[in-house]
């Protein structure tokens, strides 16, 4: 009986001892499982964060060679060089309106009915923005390709290999990756980059409302003719998310409380005679009272297009479709750019040339404003060649459309159309590994170097 119970303890205690050890196998299976998870995480987030740092600084090039190459574009813009008159003496490429005293109009006509090339006559217009694409590729097309495997210079000077007195503690720590950064040429970075250009001049600057009357007048009139154009009909049918519920006109009448100075309701004059906005008699600020939190109108001018957001009446279906089409960027002395793709900028574009005093009733068929927009279009041959005021001045009175005489006698200088740009867009994309880093830029092209930086946002 003894060695029975002696021989089923042994049995016992084995038991147990195997259930220990595969207890303690477990344990150290899922400490050793989740310890080899944590690392993979931790390695995981340092290369994350190490390629948002490269896409942020690829980013950051994008939106520092489109600044160069704006930099470019404005010293160009300023050349007094007239490609129309060197061009004049090539058969085909003058018109008879390009004779001695022929009035500006009559001759751009004359150019752009002869086969002339449109854009020219007024000076270079040439745009780079449009010429040149900004991204990684062109800045590695910049640099030289200093690997082994690529052809070498005979009369190139030869990399001094760097002093062992210049060599920092870390580079003897890390042998292999000091040699690969001491191999490594400028532009061979990982990731890549994309940027792009747009003008803000052929946008309705919506800071010209609180101007006077000269000035104002025709942002006016454009604004109430976007918004109560048909196509967005449908924006104005139904109550937004805050329910309400207003009207074109309301519109342009709250955008221009958001930024005057007074505290009075304006009214709209539609008569197209003296001041846009008339003195009314209700609080400018009641709407904003309704809301939650309450807010008083800003009466100072709009700093960024998200500010729109806080206008009464304004929503996000509106910025959908009209963020493309209005800015607060440029300076308010500066006219509208005719050279725009968008259909609804050109046709608002014809609208300020058209003469206030006598319409033409057939800007209202969409089919004729079409065949306007195709003619423009066409008159353009490239699209990195921008057209002058002068042409498209000529090629609108071509299609019998009458001009506002005010225009024509001031070509050069006149508050509703221009052909150049001073302010543009750049949008930058950034890209390493998994991760993008989006820089948006507006910039000013002034007597700055590189111009002045008017927004900038981070994504």
């Amino acid at each position: 009986m003894r060695a029975r119970s002696h021989g089923k303890g042994a049995k016992t205690e084995r038991g147990v001892a195997m259930l220990i050890a595969v207890v303690a196998i477990t344990v150290l299976t899922i400490v050793a499982t989740e310890f080899s998870y944590n690392s993979r995480i931790d390695l995981q987030m340092a290369a994350n964060q190490r390629d948002e740092v490269r896409a942020y600084y690829m980013a950051k090039s994008g939106v520092g060679l489109s600044r160069m190459l704006l930099k470019f574009q404005k010293q160009l813009d300023t050349m007094p060089l007239n490609l129309g008159s060197l061009l004049g003496s090539i058969p085909g490429l003058s018109g008879p309106g390009a004779a001695a005293g022929t009035p500006p109009a009559a001759g751009a006509a004359g150019a752009a009915g002869a086969g002339g090339i449109p854009g020219l006559s007024g000076g270079i217009n040439i745009q780079l923005w449009q010429l040149a694409k900004i991204d990684c590729h062109m800045l590695q097309g910049l640099v030289v390709d200093e690997s082994p495997e690529a052809p070498r210079l005979t009369h190139s000077p030869s990399r001094r290999a760097p002093a062992k007195s210049r060599r920092v503690e870390s580079d003897r720590e890390n042998p292999e990756l000091a040699a690969k950064q001491a191999n490594m040429a400028f532009g061979g970075f990982d990731g890549c980059f994309d940027a792009k250009i747009s003008p803000e001049e052929p946008k309705l600057n919506l800071n010209k409302l609180d101007m006077p009357q000269l000035t104002s007048q025709v942002v006016v009139a454009r604004l109430v003719d976007m918004f109560a154009d048909k196509r967005f009909e449908f924006l104005f049918e139904g109550e937004d998310a805050n329910r309400v519920k207003i009207t074109p006109q309301e519109l342009v009448i709250a955008l221009h409380d958001w930024i005057d100075d007074d505290e009075t309701q304006s009214t709209l004059n539609t008569t197209g005679q003296g001041e846009p906005f008339l003195k009314g008699f209700q609080d400018e600020g009641a709407f904003y009272d309704r809301y939650t939190p309450r807010y008083r109108p800003k009466n100072a001018r709009f700093d960024t297009l998200d500010e729109l957001y806080m206008v009464h009446g304004w929503s996000d279906r509106m910025m959908a479709a009209f963020r493309e089409r209005v800015t607060v960027y440029p300076d308010i002395n500066t006219p509208p750019n005719i050279n725009t793709d968008d259909p609804l900028l050109l046709y608002m574009a014809i609208l300020s040339v058209m003469d206030p005093l006598h319409p033409d009733s057939r800007l209202a068929n969409p089919l004729f404003v079409d065949e306007v927009i195709k003619r423009i279009r066409s008159a353009k041959m490239f699209s990195f060649l921008g057209m002058g005021t002068s042409d498209f001045v000529a090629l609108i009175a071509t299609m019998g459309i009458p001009v506002n005489p005010t225009l024509t006698a001031n070509l050069g200088s006149n508050r509703f159309i221009s052909d150049k740009n001073s302010t543009f867009t750049i949008t930058s994309v950034g890209e390493a590994g998994n991760v993008q880093k989006t820089i948006t830029a507006v910039v000013r092209m002034d007597d700055q170097n590189m111009g002045r930086l008017l927004y900038w946002k981070e994504q």
